[in-house]
C-alpha cells in the first residue's frame, strides 16, 4: 500500500514521496521487543530528542493519545508508554454516559467543582497531571534519573506550568520530519 501511495504521489506532484516506518534508513536504533510496531510520530519525536539533548531524553506528546517516547545515552529508541490523551478522556465520557457534557480540557480554579463541568473539569486536568508526573518520575526513574524532558502536542501548553523541568517543544515532531527527511534523502 505505501509503494502505490508513494507512486501516485511521486506522479501527482513530481515529488518522491518517502514514507517513515521502522525499516526506514534514520540511522535510528529501535531497542523494543517488536519494532515493526513502533509508530512514525514516535519515530520522529525519538530522532528529534536524539538531535536536541544528544543524551538521555523523553519526549511527552499531548495528542490524541499521550505518549512517552524514550532516547537513552547512545541515541536509541528504548520505547516508553501510551496514555488516552485528555481530549479523548473528554470525549469518551460525554458519549459512554447518560449525561455528562463534552468539555475543553482546561486547568480550573479549585480541585473541588461545584458543578457537572467544574468537576469534568478538575478530574481531566488534575488527574491527567497526576497520571503524566508518575509516568514521568517512573520514567525518569528507570532511565537512571538524567533524562532531559520535552513536550510538544496541543495540550503541552496547558499542562507546562505544572512539570517543572519540562521544556516546551511545540514543533518536535516536524524537527523529526525534517531530519528524516535529510536523512533519506543522503541514503539514496
Amino acid at each position: 500500500m505505501d509503494a502505490v501511495l508513494a507512486e501516485a504521489i511521486t506522479n501527482s506532484f513530481a515529488v518522491k514521496a518517502s514514507f517513515i516506518t521502522p525499516r526506514s534508513p534514520l540511522g535510528l536504533k529501535l531497542s523494543v521487543k517488536t519494532p515493526t510496531q513502533v509508530g512514525a510520530d514516535r519515530i520522529l519525536n525519538a530522532l528529534a530528542l536524539r538531535d536536541l539533548f544528544r543524551g538521555p531524553s523523553i519526549a511527552i506528546d499531548f495528542g490524541t493519545a499521550t505518549t512517552f517516547d524514550c532516547v537513552d545515552a547512545g541515541g536509541a529508541y528504548i520505547g516508553g508508554a501510551i496514555l488516552l490523551g485528555p481530549n479523548s478522556a473528554a470525549r469518551a465520557l460525554h458519549e459512554f454516559t447518560a449525561k455528562l457534557p463534552l468539555i475543553r480540557v482546561r486547568k480550573p480554579r479549585s480541585v473541588v467543582g461545584k458543578d457537572t463541568v467544574a468537576c469534568l473539569e478538575a478530574g481531566l486536568y488534575y488527574g491527567y497531571l497526576g497520571m503524566i508526573r508518575e509516568v514521568l518520575a517512573r520514567t525518569k526513574q528507570e532511565m537512571g534519573g538524567k533524562a532531559k524532558v520535552a513536550a510538544t502536542g496541543g495540550l503541552a501548553p496547558l499542562f507546562l506550568k505544572d512539570l517543572p523541568g519540562v521544556r516546551h517543544e511545540p514543533d518536535l515532531t516536524l524537527n523529526g520530519l525534517r531530519l528524516a527527511s535529510g536523512l533519506i534523502s543522503a541514503a539514496r
